[in-house]
């Protein structure tokens, strides 16, 4: 897998735990993931954050074919492009990483993702929270989706929840 560059990671990440304003409703469009209801009115998210694609709402997003971070309700995650690059249908454990940064980190809060596809569910746990170099709180995760198609992670932690819609070819 390439790495990162520290610099991208450090700007990713330092506005990475600035609560999220709440949804409208906990209401979701048919057919999509349940919406749990948002924690209480928070202060709004930083500027950086506004640029990623993707939506502060707790809401399912589409990811971009170039998108490397992309955020939904309290999680922004990535690489998607690198994900992207090196995803095949039998991708091994030690592949298919993806890291999950919440917006309000719970030390105690265990990332459980639910992969949905095709009438297909695949469940990955990443377990507690570790920490980059930076100090800054994250979830690295082993997600080796197991086939082609768009597939719906909904990653929730605590009461922290965000929706991705990824297209794998």
């Amino acid at each position: 897998m390439r790495a990162i560059p520290l610099f991208v990671v450090a700007l990713v990440l330092c506005g990475c735990t600035a609560p999220v304003p709440p949804a409208a409703g906990p209401a979701s469009p048919a057919g999509s993931a349940p919406v749990p209801s948002s924690p209480a009115a928070s202060p709004p998210v930083p500027a950086f954050q506004q640029s990623l694609p993707g939506s502060a709402r707790r809401e399912c997003v589409a990811v971009p074919g170039d998108a490397m971070l992309v955020r939904s309700g309290d999680f922004i995650a990535g690489d998607f492009v690198e994900y992207r690059r090196q995803w095949h249908p039998d991708l091994g454990p030690d592949l298919g990483k993806l890291f999950w940064l919440p917006a309000r980190p719970q030390l105690n809060a265990a990332l459980t993702v639910t992969a949905t596809s095709g009438g297909r569910t695949e469940t990955y746990s990443a377990g507690s929270l570790a920490t980059n170099d930076a100090g800054q709180a994250m979830y690295p995760s082993g997600i080796p989706l197991p086939a082609a198609g768009t597939w719906k992670l909904v990653a929730q932690a605590g009461d922290g929840w965000g929706c991705f819609e990824l297209t794998l070819p």
